[in-house]
């Protein structure tokens, strides 16, 4: 296996670069002011040492990736596009052609859904590397706040069983600004910071409520929704009572940072997906 290892992450929005190498880790959740640890990784887990993302159609960074000197490359995303636009122009960088992940097959982890040929590459790797997190005695809730936000299921024995897909938090307030005539459009980053408090005093503020508070309540009624029908411990999103038979539960994405406090009992790790990839190439051997 090639190191130092450079994942490309190509999203709906944002294409993501990280420079990764293995180590052995261990994980901390914050409740309040209380850090506690709550896993260490026992086997070598994907470290990341650098680290940039750049929207989907800006300019790619050439020398600067090519100053990480990787020694293998890997790429996979849900934008097709964005794949392509970045093999296109690879030569820049002067290193060999990378790995490009397209095939679901490639990807280890079991899938019991409808239709498994479109499950989305990211929610997949998102599973990937829950599973490498995750007890083994516990099934995952995995959420992911990117462009779309998605609420996914990993069983106990390590299968993607489906989910849930909803709109984002850029997403939401695009579409709140683009379909009407004069709502302004709030920018991701003003959600984060002082938490909104109710009921709004101006427009702007009342968009940043539905926003926010639309966003964190889709996302704890989703994970009760999924406890319910699987039969498990309902979490009480604190981590205070963090039962035997509850989902393990893994908050990811561009919206992480602005979600977090209020999921304290999640395990907050941005790009899960960009390890997820890379603990792929190392179970199929790809680089």
């Amino acid at each position: 296996m090639s190191f130092p290892l450079l994942v490309v992450e190509a999203g709906n929005s944002r294409l993501k670069f990280g420079l990764f190498v293995p180590s052995i880790s261990s994980f901390y959740r914050r409740s309040g002011t209380t850090i506690s640890k709550v896993i260490d990784v026992v086997g070598e887990w994907p470290s990341c040492r650098r680290f940039l993302a750049i929207p989907v159609d800006d300019d790619i960074p050439w020398q600067t990736l090519a100053s990480w000197k990787p020694e293998g490359t890997i790429i996979a995303g849900s934008n097709p596009r964005a794949v392509d636009r970045v093999l296109k122009d690879w030569q820049q960088i002067g290193i060999k052609t990378p790995t490009v992940i397209r095939e679901r097959s490639s990807i280890p982890v079991a899938v019991d859904v409808d239709s498994p040929e479109t499950v989305g590459l990211d929610r997949l790797l998102n599973a990937v590397a829950a599973n490498a997190l995750r007890p083994a005695s516990r099934p995952a809730i995995v959420v992911d706040s990117g462009t779309a936000t998605t609420v996914n299921f990993v069983s106990k024995a390590g299968v993607f069983c489906g989910g849930a897909i909803l709109p984002g938090l850029e997403m939401s307030a695009k579409a709140l600004h683009y379909y009407t005539a004069v709502l302004p459009l709030i920018p991701v980053h003003d959600l984060g910071g002082d938490t909104p408090v109710t009921p709004g005093r101006n427009t702007r503020e009342a968009i940043r409520n539905g926003l926010f508070w639309g966003q964190v309540g889709a996302i704890r009624e989703l994970v009760l929704q999924i406890c319910r029908q699987q039969k498990l411990h309902e979490p009480d999103f604190t981590g205070a009572n963090d039962a035997a038979d509850a989902p393990w539960m893994i908050l990811t994405g561009g919206g992480g940072p602005v979600l977090s406090p209020q999921f304290p009992g999640f395990l907050a790790l941005p790009s899960l997906g960009m390890h997820g990839l890379v603990l792929t190439a190392w179970k199929q051997k790809l680089v």
